[in-house]
């Protein structure tokens, strides 16, 4: 009996070893994972200019990141305990596509991302559209710009910007999905 005590004493000093501070601790317990925000409906007017660089949309969103992480850890860690989060996706979608309104229309887009504790704009997404008709496009990430100082906030602010290579004839009906991945 008394050695099944001291050996258990043995690897519970052996375990608060290794993990010498709770940060380490928390490191090796935290599970990285993928939070996806709401769609974010918005329009583009009809378009009737190329080759010029303009706002798509401003959209506006509310999310509580504390309250994801503390439910996706089932509140074994907040907000306070990540390290980092980083875009993983941007998807934009058209809801009211035809052959002649689609994102084949768009040759390039940017996302500039802030929010209300971190209004500094920070750009998150950028790049070329290939010209093939498609519903939606998955817009090219930036997944090594650390957002978690500013996801502290909880009105998240996008500017979505582009340039057309062709024009448009009707309002266009969009949805933008954007994916986090937190550290």
């Amino acid at each position: 009996m008394k050695r099944k005590i001291n050996l258990t004493v043995i690897i519970a000093l052996v375990a608060l070893v290794g993990f010498s501070s709770c940060d380490k601790l928390k490191d090796k317990l935290f599970v990285s994972f993928v939070a996806s925000t709401a769609a974010v409906p918005f329009t583009i007017n009809e378009i009737t200019t190329i080759n010029t660089q303009f706002d798509l949309g401003l959209l506006s969103q509310r999310v509580n990141l504390d309250s994801l992480i503390k439910d996706q850890t089932g509140n074994a860690f907040g907000l306070d305990d990540i390290k980092s989060i980083n875009l993983e996706e941007v998807v934009i979608t058209i809801l009211n596509p035809d052959p002649a309104n689609n994102v084949a229309n768009f040759e390039q887009g940017n996302l500039i991302f802030a929010t209300n504790t971190s209004p500094s704009p920070v750009i998150v997404a950028s790049g070329l559209n290939p010209d093939v008709y498609a519903e939606s496009w998955n817009m090219p990430v930036d997944k090594t710009i650390n957002l978690a100082d500013h996801l502290k906030g909880t009105q998240l602010l996008y500017v979505l910007s582009g340039r057309a290579r062709r024009v448009t004839t009707k309002k266009l009906n969009c949805q933008m999905v954007v994916k986090f991945k937190v550290n």
